[in-house]
């Protein structure tokens, strides 16, 4: 997963949010599975959005206008903090909000 995922912003956002202690490291971190019951056959509830938000810095504004590739823009915008959809989703799995299995489902779609 370390080979899609920058696991270390995904650690520094879980920190910066305070779901994770701040000495907390990855084994530390426990991820869910869905537990099936009467109400929810499958072990979801409900729905919960992934997200990969471009933040238009002044940096990326100008790479914009002299119309570099997508590929260099990303790189950018991922050196100034951004989190990829697959980022996120991990973000939302060592939060406890939905399972690996799902965000991998749903990103690869």
């Amino acid at each position: 997963m370390s080979k899609s995922v920058n696991l270390d912003v995904v650690l520094e956002a879980l920190k910066k949010e305070k779901i994770i202690k701040e000495d907390a490291v990855w084994k530390d971190i426990p991820f869910y599975r869905p537990k099936p019951n009467k109400d929810s056959p499958d072990g979801y509830k409900g729905r919960v959005g992934i997200h990969e938000v471009l933040e238009v810095s002044s940096t990326v504004k100008e790479m914009i206008l002299k119309g570099s590739s997508t590929d260099d823009i990303e790189k950018v915008a991922k050196k100034e903090g951004m989190m990829t959809m697959l980022e996120d989703g991990i973000f939302l799995v060592a939060s406890g909000i939905t399972s690996t299995e799902e965000v991998l489902r749903v990103v690869s779609e």
